[in-house]
Protein backbone atom coordinates (compact mmCIF):
# COMPACT_ATOMS: atom_id res chain seq x y z
CA UNK A 1 0.00 0.00 0.00
CA UNK A 2 1.15 3.21 -0.95
CA UNK A 3 1.99 6.09 1.56
CA UNK A 4 1.27 9.59 1.60
CA UNK A 5 3.54 12.67 1.88
CA UNK A 6 2.69 15.14 4.15
CA UNK A 7 4.11 18.75 4.62
CA UNK A 8 5.22 20.49 7.92
CA UNK A 9 2.68 23.17 6.61
CA UNK A 10 -0.35 20.31 6.69
CA UNK A 11 0.02 18.94 9.62
CA UNK A 12 0.27 22.27 10.99
CA UNK A 13 -3.13 22.69 9.73
CA UNK A 14 -4.77 19.61 11.51
CA UNK A 15 -2.95 20.94 15.15
CA UNK A 16 -4.48 22.66 17.96
CA UNK A 17 -2.34 23.64 20.57
CA UNK A 18 -3.79 23.84 23.94
CA UNK A 19 -1.85 27.71 24.37
CA UNK A 20 -4.16 29.01 21.16
CA UNK A 21 -7.26 27.30 22.53
CA UNK A 22 -7.51 27.53 26.51
CA UNK A 23 -8.38 31.01 25.98
CA UNK A 24 -10.36 31.09 23.09
CA UNK A 25 -14.07 31.89 22.71
CA UNK A 26 -14.02 33.47 26.74
CA UNK A 27 -16.00 37.15 25.41
CA UNK A 28 -18.39 37.75 23.11
CA UNK A 29 -22.06 36.67 23.24
CA UNK A 30 -21.61 33.06 22.31
CA UNK A 31 -19.53 32.58 25.04
CA UNK A 32 -21.96 33.73 27.22
CA UNK A 33 -24.51 31.30 25.65
CA UNK A 34 -22.25 28.32 26.25
CA UNK A 35 -21.95 29.53 30.10
CA UNK A 36 -25.10 30.12 30.89
CA UNK A 37 -26.08 26.39 28.83
CA UNK A 38 -23.15 24.22 29.65
CA UNK A 39 -21.69 26.04 32.62
CA UNK A 40 -18.14 26.78 31.76
CA UNK A 41 -15.59 26.73 28.54
CA UNK A 42 -16.77 24.62 25.71
CA UNK A 43 -14.27 24.68 22.42
CA UNK A 44 -14.85 22.74 19.19
CA UNK A 45 -11.65 20.87 18.87
CA UNK A 46 -12.23 18.49 15.83
CA UNK A 47 -14.89 17.33 13.57
CA UNK A 48 -16.35 17.73 10.32
CA UNK A 49 -15.77 20.68 8.36
CA UNK A 50 -19.56 21.42 7.99
CA UNK A 51 -20.38 20.33 11.78
CA UNK A 52 -23.09 23.35 13.37
CA UNK A 53 -23.73 24.19 16.37
CA UNK A 54 -21.80 23.93 19.21
CA UNK A 55 -19.06 21.95 17.11
CA UNK A 56 -19.02 24.60 14.86
CA UNK A 57 -15.77 25.71 13.32
CA UNK A 58 -13.60 22.60 14.63
CA UNK A 59 -9.87 23.66 15.14
CA UNK A 60 -9.03 20.41 13.24
CA UNK A 61 -10.56 18.04 10.63
CA UNK A 62 -11.86 14.93 10.57
CA UNK A 63 -14.54 12.13 9.35
CA UNK A 64 -17.99 12.57 10.00
CA UNK A 65 -19.59 10.34 12.19
CA UNK A 66 -17.70 11.92 15.57
CA UNK A 67 -16.99 15.38 17.09
CA UNK A 68 -14.47 16.44 19.93
CA UNK A 69 -14.78 19.19 22.45
CA UNK A 70 -12.90 20.63 25.28
CA UNK A 71 -14.86 21.69 28.18
CA UNK A 72 -13.56 23.09 31.46
CA UNK A 73 -15.42 24.38 34.64
CA UNK A 74 -14.93 26.47 37.60
CA UNK A 75 -15.39 24.94 40.83
CA UNK A 76 -19.22 24.71 41.48
CA UNK A 77 -19.99 25.38 37.94
CA UNK A 78 -22.22 22.89 35.48
CA UNK A 79 -24.21 22.26 32.65
CA UNK A 80 -28.01 22.89 32.87
CA UNK A 81 -29.47 19.42 32.02
CA UNK A 82 -29.54 18.78 28.54
CA UNK A 83 -29.74 15.60 26.45
CA UNK A 84 -28.38 14.29 23.05
CA UNK A 85 -31.87 13.25 21.21
CA UNK A 86 -29.51 11.28 17.99
CA UNK A 87 -25.74 11.27 19.31
CA UNK A 88 -23.98 9.29 21.92
CA UNK A 89 -21.61 11.50 23.96
CA UNK A 90 -18.18 9.90 25.80
CA UNK A 91 -17.12 12.41 28.58
CA UNK A 92 -13.53 11.93 29.47
CA UNK A 93 -12.35 13.56 32.51
CA UNK A 94 -8.94 14.89 31.85
CA UNK A 95 -8.59 16.71 35.70
CA UNK A 96 -10.54 17.41 39.20
CA UNK A 97 -13.84 15.52 39.50
CA UNK A 98 -16.70 15.36 37.27
CA UNK A 99 -20.14 14.74 38.59
CA UNK A 100 -22.67 13.52 35.69
CA UNK A 101 -26.56 13.23 37.18
CA UNK A 102 -28.71 11.64 34.37
CA UNK A 103 -32.17 10.08 34.06
CA UNK A 104 -35.88 12.07 33.46
CA UNK A 105 -35.57 13.44 36.60
CA UNK A 106 -31.72 13.91 37.46
CA UNK A 107 -32.22 11.19 40.04
CA UNK A 108 -28.71 8.76 39.31
CA UNK A 109 -25.22 10.17 39.07
CA UNK A 110 -22.10 8.99 38.49
CA UNK A 111 -18.20 10.41 39.49
CA UNK A 112 -15.57 11.06 36.83
CA UNK A 113 -11.65 10.93 38.40
CA UNK A 114 -8.86 11.60 35.75
CA UNK A 115 -9.29 9.39 32.61
CA UNK A 116 -12.04 7.88 33.46
CA UNK A 117 -14.72 8.19 31.28
CA UNK A 118 -18.49 7.75 30.47
CA UNK A 119 -20.36 6.87 27.16
CA UNK A 120 -23.91 8.05 27.47
CA UNK A 121 -26.21 6.86 25.08
CA UNK A 122 -28.55 9.32 22.77
CA UNK A 123 -31.59 11.56 24.07
CA UNK A 124 -30.40 10.40 27.55
CA UNK A 125 -30.76 13.62 29.73
CA UNK A 126 -27.90 14.16 31.99
CA UNK A 127 -26.38 17.61 33.56
CA UNK A 128 -22.44 17.41 33.85
CA UNK A 129 -20.62 19.20 37.20
CA UNK A 130 -17.31 20.18 38.58
CA UNK A 131 -17.46 18.62 41.96
CA UNK A 132 -14.34 19.64 43.72
CA UNK A 133 -12.73 23.02 44.84
CA UNK A 134 -10.46 22.95 41.97
CA UNK A 135 -12.15 23.04 38.54
CA UNK A 136 -11.97 20.81 36.12
CA UNK A 137 -11.50 19.88 32.64
CA UNK A 138 -12.96 17.05 29.80
CA UNK A 139 -12.99 15.85 26.40
CA UNK A 140 -16.54 15.46 24.79
CA UNK A 141 -16.69 13.05 22.23
CA UNK A 142 -19.98 12.74 20.16
CA UNK A 143 -20.59 10.48 17.97
CA UNK A 144 -24.07 9.88 15.56
CA UNK A 145 -25.13 9.79 12.01
CA UNK A 146 -22.79 10.84 8.83
CA UNK A 147 -25.13 14.24 8.73
CA UNK A 148 -25.76 14.63 12.64
CA UNK A 149 -25.88 17.78 13.62
CA UNK A 150 -25.01 17.39 17.02
CA UNK A 151 -28.62 19.05 18.48
CA UNK A 152 -28.52 20.09 22.39
CA UNK A 153 -32.35 19.76 23.60
CA UNK A 154 -32.69 21.43 27.22
CA UNK A 155 -36.24 20.54 28.88
CA UNK A 156 -35.65 24.47 29.98
CA UNK A 157 -36.93 27.09 31.47
CA UNK A 158 -33.54 29.14 30.42
CA UNK A 159 -31.72 31.74 31.41
CA UNK A 160 -32.73 35.12 30.61
CA UNK A 161 -29.31 35.66 29.20
CA UNK A 162 -29.67 33.51 26.49
CA UNK A 163 -31.29 34.88 23.50
CA UNK A 164 -32.92 32.69 20.86
CA UNK A 165 -30.73 33.76 18.22
CA UNK A 166 -27.83 32.72 20.32
CA UNK A 167 -29.83 29.28 20.82
CA UNK A 168 -30.21 28.59 16.93
CA UNK A 169 -26.50 29.25 16.42
CA UNK A 170 -26.02 26.47 18.80
CA UNK A 171 -27.87 24.44 17.53
CA UNK A 172 -30.16 24.01 20.86
CA UNK A 173 -33.62 24.23 21.10
CA UNK A 174 -36.13 23.92 23.98
CA UNK A 175 -38.61 20.87 24.02
CA UNK A 176 -40.75 19.72 27.50
CA UNK A 177 -39.63 15.85 27.41
CA UNK A 178 -36.93 14.95 29.31
CA UNK A 179 -35.59 12.23 27.51
CA UNK A 180 -35.56 8.11 27.85
CA UNK A 181 -35.72 6.29 30.37
CA UNK A 182 -32.18 4.62 31.76
CA UNK A 183 -31.55 1.62 33.64
CA UNK A 184 -28.74 2.79 36.41
CA UNK A 185 -27.26 -0.43 36.43
CA UNK A 186 -26.14 -0.44 32.76
CA UNK A 187 -25.02 3.30 33.03
CA UNK A 188 -22.64 1.70 35.76
CA UNK A 189 -21.49 -0.62 33.32
CA UNK A 190 -20.76 2.50 30.85
CA UNK A 191 -17.88 3.69 32.68
CA UNK A 192 -13.98 3.17 32.02
CA UNK A 193 -12.02 3.41 34.84
CA UNK A 194 -8.22 4.04 34.40
CA UNK A 195 -7.04 2.48 37.19
CA UNK A 196 -8.81 -1.19 36.20
CA UNK A 197 -8.25 -0.89 32.17
CA UNK A 198 -6.67 -3.79 30.71
CA UNK A 199 -4.15 -2.98 27.78
CA UNK A 200 -4.82 -5.14 24.53
CA UNK A 201 -1.33 -6.96 24.59
CA UNK A 202 -3.01 -9.57 26.92
CA UNK A 203 -6.38 -9.64 25.17
CA UNK A 204 -4.48 -10.75 21.73
CA UNK A 205 -2.38 -13.15 23.80
CA UNK A 206 -4.82 -15.08 25.10
CA UNK A 207 -7.10 -15.09 21.96
CA UNK A 208 -5.01 -15.28 18.91
CA UNK A 209 -1.53 -16.37 20.60
CA UNK A 210 -0.02 -13.36 19.89
CA UNK A 211 3.05 -12.76 22.21
CA UNK A 212 2.72 -9.70 24.31
CA UNK A 213 6.31 -8.86 23.77
CA UNK A 214 5.46 -8.96 19.75
CA UNK A 215 2.49 -6.54 20.91
CA UNK A 216 4.60 -4.27 22.78
CA UNK A 217 7.25 -4.11 20.59
CA UNK A 218 5.16 -3.05 17.49
CA UNK A 219 3.16 -0.94 19.02
CA UNK A 220 3.14 1.09 22.47
CA UNK A 221 3.86 0.01 26.09
CA UNK A 222 0.80 -0.31 27.11
CA UNK A 223 -2.61 0.33 24.67
CA UNK A 224 -6.12 0.66 26.71
CA UNK A 225 -9.47 0.34 24.55
CA UNK A 226 -12.19 2.03 26.39
CA UNK A 227 -14.66 1.88 22.93
CA UNK A 228 -15.54 0.53 19.62
CA UNK A 229 -17.91 0.34 17.14
CA UNK A 230 -20.74 -2.35 17.66
CA UNK A 231 -19.76 -5.44 15.77
CA UNK A 232 -15.97 -4.47 15.65
CA UNK A 233 -13.33 -6.91 14.94
CA UNK A 234 -9.79 -6.39 15.36
CA UNK A 235 -7.07 -6.31 17.84
CA UNK A 236 -9.26 -3.76 20.15
CA UNK A 237 -12.62 -6.10 19.98
CA UNK A 238 -12.59 -6.52 23.42
CA UNK A 239 -12.90 -2.94 24.62
CA UNK A 240 -14.78 -2.60 27.52
CA UNK A 241 -17.44 -0.22 25.83
CA UNK A 242 -19.32 -0.49 22.55
CA UNK A 243 -20.55 2.48 20.55
CA UNK A 244 -21.86 3.00 16.98
CA UNK A 245 -19.84 3.29 13.70
CA UNK A 246 -17.49 5.52 12.58
CA UNK A 247 -15.32 6.12 16.58
CA UNK A 248 -13.12 4.00 18.29
CA UNK A 249 -10.91 5.31 21.06
CA UNK A 250 -8.28 3.95 23.76
CA UNK A 251 -5.49 5.54 25.52
CA UNK A 252 -1.79 4.47 24.53
CA UNK A 253 0.87 4.62 27.38
CA UNK A 254 4.61 4.60 26.88
CA UNK A 255 7.30 4.62 29.77
CA UNK A 256 10.30 7.17 28.43
CA UNK A 257 11.68 7.11 25.24
CA UNK A 258 9.18 4.58 24.04
CA UNK A 259 6.42 4.35 21.21
CA UNK A 260 5.36 2.25 18.33
CA UNK A 261 7.25 1.84 15.17
CA UNK A 262 6.16 3.75 11.95
CA UNK A 263 2.92 2.52 10.78
CA UNK A 264 -0.43 4.16 8.64
CA UNK A 265 -4.05 3.68 8.61
CA UNK A 266 -6.20 3.22 5.58
CA UNK A 267 -9.04 3.39 6.17
CA UNK A 268 -9.00 5.73 8.95
CA UNK A 269 -8.29 8.88 10.63
CA UNK A 270 -6.21 8.38 13.74
CA UNK A 271 -6.07 11.67 16.12
CA UNK A 272 -3.53 11.79 19.06
CA UNK A 273 -4.48 14.08 22.37
CA UNK A 274 -1.72 14.64 24.87
CA UNK A 275 -3.05 13.39 28.29
CA UNK A 276 0.32 14.50 30.44
CA UNK A 277 3.85 14.73 29.81
CA UNK A 278 5.89 15.53 26.49
CA UNK A 279 5.65 13.52 23.38
CA UNK A 280 7.16 14.22 19.79
CA UNK A 281 4.19 13.25 16.65
CA UNK A 282 6.24 11.84 14.10
CA UNK A 283 5.77 10.77 10.28
CA UNK A 284 7.34 10.46 7.27
CA UNK A 285 8.04 6.38 5.94
CA UNK A 286 10.99 6.66 8.67
CA UNK A 287 10.08 8.94 10.54
CA UNK A 288 11.63 12.58 8.55
CA UNK A 289 9.20 14.79 10.40
CA UNK A 290 8.46 15.85 13.75
CA UNK A 291 6.28 17.90 15.94
CA UNK A 292 6.95 17.96 20.33
CA UNK A 293 3.39 18.67 21.93
CA UNK A 294 2.39 18.99 25.24
CA UNK A 295 -0.71 18.20 27.21
CA UNK A 296 -3.93 18.72 25.95
CA UNK A 297 -2.54 19.83 22.68
CA UNK A 298 -4.37 17.26 19.35
CA UNK A 299 -2.93 16.07 16.22
CA UNK A 300 -4.91 14.56 13.78
CA UNK A 301 -2.86 12.56 11.33
CA UNK A 302 -4.49 11.77 7.71
CA UNK A 303 -5.89 8.67 6.43
CA UNK A 304 -2.82 6.92 4.72
CA UNK A 305 0.07 9.16 6.25
CA UNK A 306 3.03 6.73 8.12
CA UNK A 307 3.06 7.93 11.74
CA UNK A 308 4.44 6.99 15.63
CA UNK A 309 4.81 8.91 18.38
CA UNK A 310 7.18 8.99 21.49
CA UNK A 311 7.70 9.75 25.21
CA UNK A 312 10.14 12.53 25.51
CA UNK A 313 9.58 12.73 29.26
CA UNK A 314 10.92 11.57 32.25
CA UNK A 315 7.96 9.76 33.57
CA UNK A 316 5.06 7.52 31.59
CA UNK A 317 2.98 9.23 30.19
CA UNK A 318 -0.42 9.06 28.10
CA UNK A 319 -2.41 10.06 25.07
CA UNK A 320 -5.71 9.48 24.30
CA UNK A 321 -5.99 8.34 20.65
CA UNK A 322 -9.27 9.09 18.81
CA UNK A 323 -9.68 6.22 15.60
CA UNK A 324 -12.69 7.71 12.75
CA UNK A 325 -13.92 6.23 9.85
CA UNK A 326 -16.69 4.99 7.82
CA UNK A 327 -19.45 3.10 8.59
CA UNK A 328 -17.36 -0.18 8.53
CA UNK A 329 -14.08 0.65 9.18
CA UNK A 330 -11.67 -1.81 9.48
CA UNK A 331 -8.99 0.16 10.65
CA UNK A 332 -6.28 -1.71 9.07
CA UNK A 333 -2.66 -1.02 10.83
CA UNK A 334 0.15 -1.06 8.12
CA UNK A 335 4.23 -1.42 8.66
CA UNK A 336 6.75 -1.80 6.51
CA UNK A 337 7.94 -5.05 4.88
CA UNK A 338 11.21 -5.11 6.90
CA UNK A 339 9.36 -4.67 10.19
CA UNK A 340 7.47 -7.83 9.05
CA UNK A 341 10.72 -9.73 8.67
CA UNK A 342 12.14 -8.75 11.63
CA UNK A 343 8.73 -10.34 13.70
CA UNK A 344 9.11 -13.14 11.23
CA UNK A 345 12.69 -13.36 12.44
CA UNK A 346 12.05 -12.44 16.31
CA UNK A 347 8.99 -14.07 16.97
CA UNK A 348 7.91 -16.83 14.08
CA UNK A 349 5.78 -16.59 10.68
CA UNK A 350 3.06 -17.51 12.42
CA UNK A 351 2.91 -14.33 14.67
CA UNK A 352 3.10 -12.55 11.08
CA UNK A 353 -0.09 -14.39 10.27
CA UNK A 354 -1.76 -14.07 13.61
CA UNK A 355 -1.32 -10.53 13.57
CA UNK A 356 -2.87 -10.47 9.97
CA UNK A 357 -5.96 -11.74 11.39
CA UNK A 358 -6.35 -8.79 13.68
CA UNK A 359 -6.07 -6.32 10.86
CA UNK A 360 -1.93 -5.61 11.64
CA UNK A 361 0.03 -6.14 7.92
CA UNK A 362 3.68 -5.55 6.89
CA UNK A 363 2.92 -4.10 2.64
CA UNK A 364 3.44 -0.16 3.36
CA UNK A 365 5.38 1.62 0.99
CA UNK A 366 6.86 4.69 0.28
CA UNK A 367 4.58 7.15 -1.32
Amino acid sequence: MKTLDVSYEAMGARTARFDDYAGAEREGARADAVRALWGGQLVALMGARNTHGRFAEPRVPSPARACTGYAAWEAGRGSLPYRNPDAMENILCLAGTLRVRFGPDLTHEIRLGRFDMLSIPADVLHEVSCHGADGAKALLLLNGEPDCAYPAVFPGPLPTAVDARELAALNARVEPGRGREVDPDMMAQRVTRFATLVPYKRALNARSAIPAEATEWLTASSVFPLLVPEGHVGRSQDAPLKGGPGLYVAIAECVPDDGPLPHAHFDTQESFFVLDGEWDITWGFEDEYRLPVRAFDLVGVPTGAMRSFRNTGRETARLFVIIQGQERMSDTVVYSPEVGKEVSRRFGPEVVEAFRKVNITFDAERA
